[in-house]
């Protein structure tokens, strides 16, 4: 039958001591064409669904490619959905696999499973079945807002091995009952699981032990590893401590049947990571905006953008020097093939944006120019795998402890294909990214002095060969103007369309390349929540430097709870 499970690798099953579920859960499952039908208008509702408008699945054509079931009452399905659209797309695989666990809860239990703030109906749904005989409404939990799946979760990963610690494992199934899911539209789904306030709101020994944890519950899945997951867990075992530490992380292994006389393949990815939380934390972006709208050119201000530029920098030589030991580098692209494709990109982004050339005086010529110092090059450097889609709205400033820089979400360019985004590349794009989000910063802060852009560019260039030298990796042989224009291949016009107009300041500073916004109202895009202001109760003051006492601080009333929660987001969506 075309809805039932094609195939699925085994898991083991786990018989809890006690139910997570309500007293009144059926036992008996609708039937997967009742699941599917149910589903399908409730995943096109939903913000993880990528297929909208033109693109939806058509009706009936949602399938499920693998199901498991850890705990009595809890699926975790793989649905495939087809491209609607996929004809007038040219996609060659029309098929996306959606990853949808689900526990089977009482229709009346349903509401108690939501999030306050939350969109409507993202915990679930009622689905009416006829798999115990006569039409009965039950319910479709969302499995990421229902502690029964959090404890599968935790218990299956601890039995596969794909942990770090099995004491944070164990503490996920411990306070599972504790749950909360964020509440910023995103396009995986975050739940919060934080430590007992009290030790006697403790669930067990390890629950008790453990700090605050946040779980990203990975929505689209693709075949092969997911960067995120893949080189948190390398940083981590390598022992670099900038990275919030990966707890435990799950996999999923199914067999998609091939068509039109093609053999069956077997796929696999990754699907949900647990990490450690920065308990206390800055915005890299929001605190750069913040001391660029206060520079005070001579005084303690510019100083710690300058000193915080630096520490970036060296952070950033530290994250390549990892990476690079930790997976290997491979042959780079020759200093001639290099500029051959970037040329092709400048030449594609002067064209979807052409007052480019207008606004920015001989553009053409200083690109070409730039291009020949780059062919002028002997060699470039190896490649290797790199962050992909660094930028300030990528890195938390610890506030208190050690002071230190956290790097996060290495998924990678969003607009690139999994494959690729896995692919090894020259840690220049890295640094080129982070430079141009500088610009942003200055744009978005109206830093009122012309010099703060170009001095804390200069301190973070400082910072990343002092960092280089400390880690052995040597000089860097890419200048400056030639990293800028590599970090530029992901798109020019995305990046000035998905800008809402009160945020995307100069020209300059908007389209210097690739940063689509997924969210309006953050430059970087990403999964990000609301304008700089949004998330102003974080403190940007630093111990070792006075703060100013311009620097802005939010006028409404702060809501404590929401400011976790957004903390929580800025880790892990």
């Amino acid at each position: 039958m075309p809805n039932e499970p094609i195939s699925a690798a085994p898991q083991p099953a786990t018989v809890p001591a006690q139910s997570l579920r309500s007293a009144q859960a059926p036992s008996t499952w609708p039937t997967n064409a009742e699941i599917l039908a149910a589903l399908g208008p409730w995943m096109l509702q939903r913000r993880w669904f990528p297929l909208k408008g033109d693109a939806a699945p058509p009706l009936g054509s949602l399938r499920v490619i693998a199901s498991w079931e850890p705990e009595e009452g809890v699926r975790d399905l793989v649905i495939a959905a087809l491209r609607g659209n996929q004809a007038e797309t040219g996609h060659r695989d029309g098929m996306v696999l959606l990853h949808v666990p689900v526990v089977l809860e009482s229709a009346e239990a349903l509401d108690s499973f939501a999030t306050p703030g939350e969109a409507p109906g993202n915990h679930g749904l009622l689905v009416t079945t006829g798999s115990q005989g006569s039409p009965t409404q039950v319910a479709l939990v969302d499995g990421a807002h229902h502690p029964a799946f959090w404890r599968a979760w935790a218990l299956s990963t601890l039995k596969a091995g794909t942990v770090l610690s099995e004491a944070g494992a164990l503490a996920i199934a411990q306070r599972a009952p504790r749950l909360r899911v964020t509440t910023g539209e995103q396009s995986n789904t975050s739940v919060i699981l934080p430590a007992p306030s009290d030790p006697a709101e403790a669930l067990g020994e390890q629950d008790a032990a453990t700090g605050d944890l946040i779980v990203k519950l990975l929505r689209v899945l693709e075949h092969g590893r997911n960067p995120d997951v893949e080189l948190s867990v390398a940083l981590a075992r390598s022992g670099w401590d900038r990275v919030p530490t990966p707890v435990a992380w799950s996999t999923m292994t199914w067999t998609r049947m091939g068509g039109c006389g093609q053999p069956a393949l077997e796929e696999s990815t990754d699907s949900a990571v647990a990490c450690s939380f920065v308990p206390r934390a800055d915005d890299g972006f929001e605190l750069f905006c913040s001391l660029a709208s206060t520079d005070d050119v001579d005084g303690p201000v510019r100083a710690r953008a300058v000193e915080l530029a630096r520490d970036l920098g060296r952070t950033t030589a530290q994250m390549h020097h990892h990476l690079a030991a930790s997976l290997g580098t491979s042959r780079p692209p020759t200093p001639t093939e290099l500029a051959a494709s970037l040329r092709k990109r400048a030449r594609w982004a002067l064209e979807e944006v052409p007052e480019l050339s207008g606004h920015i005086r001989a553009l053409e010529l200083k690109v070409e120019q730039t291009m020949e110092r780059l062919e002028a090059l002997e060699a470039l450097e190896p490649a290797t795998r790199i962050h992909g889609d660094y930028h300030l709205g990528q890195v938390l400033h610890e506030i208190g402890g050690q002071q230190r820089w956290y790097v996060l979400d290495f998924e990678g360019e969003p607009l690139r294909p999994l494959a690729q985004r896995s692919d090894p590349d020259l840690p220049a794009r890295d640094v080129a990214g982070m430079l141009r989000s500088f610009d942003y910063a200055a744009a978005v802060g109206k830093a009122p002095h012309s010099d703060w852009l170009p001095a804390v560019r200069t301190a973070f260039e400082e910072g990343y060969r002092l960092g280089r030298q400390e880690t052995g990796l040597g000089s860097q042989p890419v200048a400056s103007g030639i990293r800028r224009t590599s970090g530029a291949g992901g798109g020019v016009a995305p990046d000035r369309a998905d800008l809402p107009g009160a945020r995307q300041g100069p020209l300059r500073g908007r389209l210097r390349g690739p940063q689509p916004s997924r969210l309006a109202g953050h430059p970087h895009g990403g999964d990000r929540v609301g304008p700089v202001q949004a998330r102003g109760g974080l403190s940007t003051q630093r111990s070792s430097i006075p703060s100013s006492p311009s620097v802005r601080r939010p006028k409404a009333p702060v809501n404590h709870q929401r400011m976790e929660e957004l903390l929580y987001e800025r880790q892990h969506t």
